[in-house]
């Protein structure tokens, strides 16, 4: 019965919009403050110029909570109470806000309903947004068992359109909200957070994801997620012949790349891989030194290149400029690994993150 009333109160039309900015941002909450919130942000109207005390009834919060009834009031004011004291860091350029998310919840005697508030500093991640936000269904947010499922989410659909995302895995705990003692190893974090998500997406999601294992030195240090929607899969295979899309071209000349070949392309920048000198010397010295000597040059390259990227990188595998670097990498004291968009082959974060959002924005049909 609880089921059937919950499906009832949800509505397709509800959409959850948030700014990028609070996307990203490192916050821990369980699976019903979470649930608890998006209710609140999908109350939020695009011409809403201030936040208003969103009104939600306590038989609606026990329906998605998964709570009994006749406890409701008393597990409601938990979670409440529990989310007054939630804090939450936005990073932004030369700023780190900490801020809580709601500043009150009023419960009116008699009427079975809390009122709530959105703390005002929220007000320039939730309102009036114009660009740079990502928005979701919350019929599909309420739907996930898991709290991570629902982090992860949203973070893949805000690059939907790019097909692709690179976190590091540092960056993706704090975001999923995980402590530094929980699931320390890698391996304990894919088998009990990554794996999980990844399959009740599969199963329930509009999109999902496969994943690739960036690796500094011997140990993970990032995520590359594939990310694929089902509703492009299905519209494709509907489309008659002569409307399919044009296959993307392949990293060669030709289709019969080996895969090795690929992978190592794959760790190559994107805005490098078409330069045929690059696809040439990967081939050359791929069947003269082997796969890791080719791979970690690449990284060497993408890590150190400032100017003329496949000018260095032909260098760096002619030299092999990268043995020290890689027993540097491997030794008991490591050098910092290298960012996301150092890999990138950017010269700064700033310069990653401008192009990553001129890119969103194209994908969007939005010229910036």
């Amino acid at each position: 019965m609880a089921k059937i009333k919950k499906k009832a109160l949800l509505s397709s039309s509800l959409i959850v919009t948030q700014s990028n900015q609070l996307v990203e941002a490192r916050y821990n909450l369980s699976l019903g403050e979470q649930r608890l919130l998006l209710t609140m942000i999908s109350r939020i109207q695009p011409d809403d110029e201030d936040f208003k005390p969103y009104r939600i009834s306590i038989s609606e919060l026990a329906n998605f909570l998964g709570v009994a009834r006749g406890s409701a009031y008393h597990e409601c004011k938990k979670i409440t109470k529990s989310l007054l004291g939630r804090v939450l860091e936005i990073q932004e350029p030369g700023r780190l806000l900490q801020i809580g998310w709601v500043s009150s919840a009023d419960y009116i005697d008699g009427t079975g309903l809390v009122n709530l508030s959105f703390d005002p500093l929220l007000k320039p991640y939730l309102l009036q947004l114009k660009g740079n936000f990502t928005s979701c269904r919350i019929e599909m947010l309420l739907g996930f068992k898991s709290q991570y499922t629902i982090r992860m989410y949203t973070l893949l659909k805000q690059y939907e359109k790019l097909k692709e995302r690179e976190i590091e895995l540092v960056q993706l705990r704090e975001m999923l909200g995980l402590s530094k003692n929980l699931y320390p190893e890698y391996k304990n974090f894919k088998q009990c957070i990554l794996l999980p998500v990844k399959n009740e997406m599969a199963k329930k999601a509009d999109l999902y994801f496969e994943f690739d294992e960036i690796k500094h030195g011997r140990r993970v240090g990032a995520i590359r997620f594939s990310i694929l929607t089902k509703k492009d899969v299905k519209e494709t295979a509907e489309l008659p012949e002569s409307s399919l899309p044009e296959p993307k071209p392949p990293p060669s000349p030709t289709n019969e790349t080996p895969m090795s070949l690929q992978q190592l392309l794959a760790l190559v920048p994107k805005q490098h891989r078409a330069l045929k000198t690059v696809l040439t010397a990967l081939e050359s010295y791929e069947k003269k030194h082997g796969f890791d000597y080719v791979k970690r040059n690449i990284l060497y390259s993408n890590a150190k290149a400032a100017k003329s990227y496949a000018g260095y990188l032909n260098n760096a595998l002619k030299d092999d400029w990268s043995h020290d670097w890689a027993l540097e990498q491997e030794a008991p004291v490591k050098k910092k690994a290298p960012k996301v968009w150092e890999r990138q082959g950017f010269a700064s974060q700033k310069e990653y993150d401008d192009f990553m959002y001129k890119k969103q924005m194209e994908a969007y049909g939005v010229t910036v």
